[in-house]
């Protein structure tokens, strides 16, 4: 058994990290084989696992990791770190029957036509964000097509396409995407625009 082993410290140490799990009501297994794919833990690691996902069973996991810092040239620095699995949590939450009613991640999508388009968007889209508004950016210059499908994938309420002639008239057309209705904005007051929207 791996536990017969550790030195006299060490023993001392897992005990005391028993103590204080159960102290605190946490559940747990102590796995004798339970193995971390990185090689700076140091004396304790840790899985969070649910039976409802299958054959891998992780949803998140970490460790101790003292030493770590000085290894990479800072101080000396006691840690524990984790991760946890988006995707795997939430399978774990449906698995156990928790529905979430989580709002689109985003509600503005820009849609640049053309360089100077995108560089325009772009510095809006910054700004929206700056201003709260959770915004979105058409990349990879795939056409008006393509861009507006992923605006509808988005799940975003408003998307923004602006193009030279657009830019020209110094305005951007905000689309609506739940009532089709896409109007002309005035560049400098389509962030204050789309605020007032979803206000």
């Amino acid at each position: 058994m791996l536990r017969d082993y550790l030195c006299d410290a060490c023993k001392a140490y897992h005990e005391q990290v028993r103590e204080l799990l159960n102290a605190a009501g946490v559940a747990y297994e102590d796995d004798e084989k339970l193995v971390r794919g990185l090689d700076y833990y140091t004396r304790t690691t840790f899985e969070f696992v649910h039976d409802g996902l299958g054959s891998q069973s992780a949803v998140g996991g970490g460790g101790r990791y003292d030493g770590l810092s000085e290894m990479i040239g800072g101080p000396a620095l006691p840690s524990v770190g984790w991760a946890l699995g988006v995707d795997r949590t939430v399978l774990a939450l449906e698995a156990e029957g928790v529905e979430l009613d989580l709002p689109a991640t985003t509600s503005v999508y820009a849609v640049p036509l053309g360089e100077e388009a995108r560089r325009v968007l772009f510095g809006t889209v910054t700004e929206l964000r700056r201003a709260g508004v959770a915004a979105d950016f058409a990349y990879g210059g795939k056409g008006l097509k393509g861009a507006m499908k992923n605006a509808n994938r988005s799940g975003a309420r408003y998307t923004i396409v602006a193009g030279e002639r657009d830019l020209a008239d110094g305005q951007a057309q905000l689309k609506d995407m739940e009532t089709g209705e896409q109007v002309a904005v005035a560049l400098d007051a389509l962030t204050a625009e789309i605020q007032r929207r979803l206000a």
